[in-house]
């Protein structure tokens, strides 16, 4: 199933292969990528979970956006270092209680090696929010997000 593109909208595919268990390999744009889930969840705990995914992917995307927004504002800087952690209601997924299965709260740290000053940062984490895709689409999904971005 092919979604129309037109100048502004991007269709992204990825195909799937069941391979064995809880485990599946994933093709887009001539990558592939494996998913599985621990031993305990009846995986072979040889690759990451879907959720350990998304957590990197939201790292992924923010510093994408970050890079992007950066040079807009001429935001200089050496390095940076991130950090999330997520957590999870395990009694979501087992259908034990009545919560959700995927995150409850994201926690976030950003380290940015800069001589740029808090209300510079503050001006980039402002736009950064507004237009990176997985920050809101976790937001949206009622996910609480605490941003915790410091300057060293």
């Amino acid at each position: 199933m092919k979604i129309k593109e037109n100048i502004h909208i991007r269709n992204i595919e990825v195909n799937t292969k069941w391979k064995r268990k809880v485990q599946t390999e994933h093709f887009v744009r001539g990558f592939q990528f494996l998913i599985d889930e621990p031993k305990k969840l009846g995986g072979d705990n040889e690759a990451p979970t879907p959720l350990e995914y998304v957590l990197g992917s939201f790292n992924g995307c923010l510093l994408v956006v970050i890079d992007l927004v950066a040079k807009e504002l001429e935001f200089q800087y050496d390095n940076i270092d991130i950090t999330s952690n997520a957590l999870v209601d395990r009694r979501g997924l087992a259908g034990t209680a009545n919560v959700s299965p995927y995150y409850q709260s994201v926690e976030n740290e950003i380290i940015f090696y800069t001589e740029e000053t808090e209300e510079r940062l503050e001006e980039l984490k402002e736009i950064v929010i507004k237009r990176c895709p997985l920050y809101n689409l976790l937001k949206n999904a009622g996910v609480k997000i605490h941003l915790n971005w410091t300057i060293k």
